[in-house]
């Protein structure tokens, strides 16, 4: 095993780690985000050589640790204070005003000692001297002394482990302890490798608690017992003696794993089965980013397209390391090209951490053009994200016939109904320069959406949105229109649980059902047409691949002519185009 100086504690939702680089506090905030304080600090024993002597280096410690955790807490409970500053706070801050924060540590310091003073040591001192009568020798009364200690340590542990507060702050201790292990044996820190490794850790805090109840007994074997007063301010000198030797006894047992060490470090042990629980994966995640903060753990683009690309084809992706290189260059505000030709690059925490997030939507299937809210259609960038239908290569077949069917300078009205992100209307707007166009559609999220893409590709002047059901509105105000194109919703609706996890758990149901046949929004679409195109007006589908025939007979039906059908790359139907 790996031996190393990383120590921890938990704290209200979160870990604090204290590492080479420093020490971090991760805590998980209440909207899900992992935020973390650092702090460039060394351990007072580092800064002072002179307070680093054995024996005596652990008094400093251990005052340094108190120290450093209220402050933990502090940062960790900032996070979760929904009331307004009191006005005594209002006035202290005033009062003291940038030291006023270092002055409440020290005064909950104090606070905490007095309280730890009370109920650790005034009180078993009290009820030991109880038993003077019944036990003279002052090595039995300060072994009946440290007994009742240890029941008091006991039942207050117990009795506040039965808070949910607490018991989610005993996760965040066993998430803790697991995560220092994994470090220890040179394992990656990822939440699988940390899960695997026990939550009872010998250089615990709970391990030095209760060893300074045992050494306490034989220092205390020397003195006499005397007054309770007398024996609260020999127990006050003394902590220093005790906690140093307790300290180097923590790390003998940190640095052996021999037969004695274990013997030593089993009392603890089993202790901290009543102050760690099992923790869950955030939890998990928690302390993995204290620790790699603490640590300052970083790694290369390499490494973590590489994790994310093994998650990708656990779950059967296809396109696991396209998909990787994608969320990577959007993580990294880069193109896709960086990513591959740059692997050797470090990653910050946080820009890991915000991929990771990325890494998980995607291994739930979701797809890639919603987490990235972007998709490539005609070789134009658009916005989209849940709730419209992702463009597809196979639309572009039926905006190019489209586009075919208008004059490079022609000024003419197109309408793209059900128009979900706008990208076939936009598209023909692109390309040709003197048309209008109108995008339609009945939902909000298609009309953001639009609305947005229309703004970014700056056709405010030649595209509008129209919120309508089909061609009712347009039909209202009597517009004319020379070209409708569509894509409507095709999709058989007992078809639609057989598609991909990627489209039925994700894209809009409402964008795919097309009824019991597939065919509704055609017979419905050419039935509206015929009163709104213009003479000579030409109405082109989008189909599905056994649909061809079927659109082209209602089409011819209502008196569409010479109507085609086009195919797409791999030969199937793909679009039906028909003129009055």
């Amino acid at each position: 095993m790996k031996k190393i100086d990383v120590g921890g504690q938990a704290v209200i939702e979160g870990v604090m780690m204290r590492g080479t680089k420093g020490i971090a506090t991760a805590v998980r905030t209440s909207e899900g985000k992992i935020e973390v304080d650092f702090l460039n600090q060394v351990p007072i024993t580092k800064k002072y050589s002179i307070l680093n002597i054995p024996f005596i280096r652990g008094f400093f410690v251990f005052l340094d640790s108190l120290i450093l955790g209220i402050k933990s807490l502090n940062f960790s409970a900032s996070f979760f204070e929904d009331t307004e500053p009191s006005k005594f706070e209002v006035w202290f801050e005033k009062k003291f005003g940038d030291k006023s924060n270092d002055i409440l540590i020290y005064i909950s310091l104090f606070i905490s000692f007095m309280f730890a003073m009370v109920l650790f040591v005034l009180l078993p001192t009290f009820i030991a001297s109880l038993f003077r009568g019944i036990a003279q020798s002052s090595v039995i009364l300060n072994v009946i002394e440290a007994i009742i200690r240890i029941v008091v340590l006991l039942a207050y542990m117990i009795g506040v482990g039965q808070l949910e507060d607490i018991k989610r702050l005993y996760q965040y201790h066993g998430a803790e302890h697991k995560t220092i292990f994994c470090y220890e044996c040179g394992d990656d820190l990822t939440v699988d490798n940390v899960r695997k490794f026990s939550r009872f850790h010998p250089r615990c805090g709970t391990n030095f608690i209760f060893l300074i109840m045992f050494i306490s007994i034989a220092v205390f074997s020397f003195t006499s017992f005397g007054s309770v007063g007398e024996r609260l301010i020999i127990r006050l000198v003394l902590l220093p003696v005790i906690t140093g030797i307790t300290y180097e006894l923590i790390k003998w047992l940190g640095r052996n794993e021999g037969n004695l060490s274990r013997i030593v470090a089993s009392p603890g042990l089993q202790l901290q089965k009543l102050t760690t629980k099992e923790p869950d994966d955030g939890q998990i995640e928690v302390a993995i980013r204290s620790l790699r903060e603490a640590e300052g753990i970083r790694k290369s683009i390499g490494t973590v397209l590489k994790e994310a690309t093994e998650i990708f084809k656990k779950v059967e992706i296809d396109t696991a390391v396209l998909d990787a290189q994608i969320l990577l260059a959007k993580t990294l505000n880069k193109d896709k090209l960086y990513v591959i030709t740059n692997k050797e690059e470090l990653v910050s925490i946080e820009k890991e951490e915000e991929f990771l997030k990325y890494v998980k939507e995607r291994e739930l299937k979701k797809p890639i053009s919603y987490i990235t809210e972007n998709v490539e259609f005609m070789g134009i960038d658009f916005y989209v994200k849940e709730g419209v239908l992702i463009p597809r290569g196979d639309t572009e077949i039926l905006v190019e016939e489209v586009l075919d069917n208008i004059a490079e300078d022609s000024e003419i009205e197109v309408c793209d109904l059900c128009t979900g992100s706008g990208a076939i209307g936009l598209s023909l707007a692109s390309f040709r320069k003197n048309i209008h166009v109108d995008c339609i559609d009945i939902e909000q999220i298609p009309e953001e959406v639009t609305k947005e893409n229309i703004r970014r590709l700056n056709l405010q002047d030649r595209v509008n949105f129209i919120k309508s059901n089909l061609l009712e509105k347009p039909l209202e105000i009597q517009k004319k229109y020379n070209i409708i194109v569509s894509n409507p919703p095709y999709i058989k609706e007992d078809i639609i649980e057989t598609l991909m996890d990627d489209v039925k758990n994700y894209e809009p149901h409402v964008a795919l059902s097309g009824g019991e046949d597939g065919l509704f929004f055609y017979r419905k679409i050419v039935e509206e047409s015929i009163k709104i195109l213009d003479q000579r007006g030409i109405l082109a589908f989008e189909i599905g691949y056994d649909q061809g025939d079927e659109v082209k007979e209602i089409m011819e039906a209502a008196g569409f002519k010479d109507v085609k059908i086009k195919k797409d790359l791999a030969g199937l139907d793909r679009v039906v185009v028909g003129g009055l």
